[in-house]
């Protein structure tokens, strides 16, 4: 399996798209797999449902993680949470409750509402919360 700029993780999402922006980082290879689970069975059919998703912040440095005031132990940090990466997006229809809805019904285990995005994660437990 490769982990280059082309790698498809769902239908609609390739690797790059969850690069830590801030540095051009690629994710590590250890959180591929679980990437791909999360685009096919939550970000894919949020796409189909509501248009374009565009993702806002998905890996994150430890040093990105703590000057955009990440929480400690941000699932955003995949060289430590390889197994439940996370992700913050925005889709192109629908609102953020809308989208906190949908994803909500998919059972998805960590699952943020904030005034102008969703933050998703693969926790092994469900966890809920709102920052609005």
């Amino acid at each position: 399996m490769g982990t280059n700029r082309t790698h498809r993780l769902g239908k609609y999402f390739v690797l790059p798209e969850f690069s830590d922006h801030d540095v051009g980082q690629l994710p590590p290879r250890e959180s591929v797999h679980a990437l791909g689970h999360l685009c096919k069975s939550y970000l894919d059919p949020l796409r189909i449902e509501f248009g374009t998703v565009l993702i806002t912040s998905g890996y994150r440095t430890d040093a990105t993680n703590r000057n955009v005031g990440g929480a400690a132990q941000s699932r955003h940090m995949y060289h430590r949470f390889p197994g439940s990466p996370a992700c913050d997006l925005v889709a192109r229809r629908g609102t953020p409750a809308g989208w906190y809805e949908f994803l909500d019904a998919l059972n998805v285990g960590g699952l943020g509402l904030y005034r102008g995005h969703v933050h998703v994660d693969l926790r092994k437990y469900r966890a809920r919360w709102t920052d609005l």
